[in-house]
């Protein structure tokens, strides 16, 4: 059997079932794309200039604020453009779409038993961003038997604003660049209008000194994994009882801060190449994580950062398989 489709199959599966299983199947493909020559040809893709100049910022923040160590473990979010190939083989994506349809049920059935709904992931609300690539591939490719336990492990998490995150990416299959630029914008603007008419107060207060701190860090000079630190005394003048996380719950203000506006723009470079030339799918699913990166920070979330990227790694680029997921 191919090597590259057993590494890869390993990823897909492991992606929605086990975080530590995860990163020692994207070490393994890794190290198989390295032997096998795929790294040179995924140099070539459209959106790797983009991913290769994050992963550059994000190596190099530390040099602001924050360990060495979690400038590389962002970078290393990254990993699956350079690890995987592109796969014309169907097992494998049925393989990933199954994995996936277990979490949605694994989620709704925690939820059923008066327990929020996370299966295996870390938290509730990764869950909820993690399962909109993959519901993306299921339902471009017809494949209901997954995409519909993907949709109700969303709506099981319990999250307010992932329903909008999950209509923003199935509108974005519906046409071009254009539709998911579009989609984007309208699942922002979905999202603030839901935060200023259902929101309570409270929320409201919380969110306001989140973004309010973040804005005030000069940019990159938080460093990655320096978020808490920069903004303690941020925090603490705009609200003393505050008790403030480590991170600033919008993904764009968080990669800011940590690392500045050079990273801003690998990746709209990156995203920009994604809606352009990337599968119909994998841009829609992207556009999903996108949304909910409004109200977390769902870029910097190894689980759900990797399943954007994963998918788009496998999907390659739209004319490879005529725009078509076979599943």
């Amino acid at each position: 059997m191919n090597p590259g489709l057993v590494v890869t199959g390993f990823v897909l599966l492991s992606l929605p079932l086990s975080t530590g299983a995860l990163e020692v199947a994207t070490g393994l493909a890794l190290a198989w794309s390295l032997f096998s020559g795929n790294l040179r040809a995924r140099l070539d893709d459209p959106w790797m200039p983009g991913a290769l100049a994050l992963a550059a910022v994000y190596t190099l923040s530390p040099l602001a604020g924050g360990p060495a160590r979690e400038g590389i473990g962002h970078a290393w979010i990254l990993a699956p453009l350079l690890a995987l190939p592109t796969l014309t083989d169907a097992r494998a994506l049925r393989l990933g779409l199954g994995a996936a349809a277990v979490a949605g049920l694994w989620a709704l059935a925690q939820r059923a038993a008066g327990a929020g709904g996370h299966a295996a992931f870390s938290h509730h609300l990764t869950l909820a961003y993690a399962l909109l690539p993959p519901l993306a591939v299921a339902v471009h490719g017809r494949a209901w038997w997954a995409a519909v336990p993907m949709a109700l492990g969303v709506l099981a998490s319990g999250s307010d604003a992932a329903p909008i995150a999950l209509i923003a990416t199935v509108i974005a299959l519906r046409g071009d660049d254009k539709w998911r630029a579009g989609a984007l914008l309208g699942g922002a603007a979905a999202t603030v209008a839901a935060l200023a008419l259902f929101a309570d107060r409270e929320e409201l207060r919380q969110r306001a000194v989140l973004w309010t701190g973040a804005l005030q860090v000069p940019p990159g000079t938080a460093g990655a994994g320096g978020y808490g630190t920069a903004t303690e005394t941020l925090y603490a003048a705009l609200d003393h009882d505050f008790y403030f996380p480590n991170h600033a719950h919008d993904s764009l203000l968080q990669l800011h801060a940590a690392a500045g506006l050079g990273a801003l723009a690998a990746l709209a470079a990156l995203v920009a190449a994604v809606f352009r030339r990337g599968h119909p799918a994998a841009a829609a699913g992207l556009v999903g994580v996108l949304v909910g990166g409004l109200t977390q920070d769902t870029l910097g979330d190894l689980e759900v950062a990797r399943a954007a990227f994963t998918w788009i790694a496998v999907l390659g680029t739209s004319g490879q398989d005529r725009g078509q997921v076979s599943t």
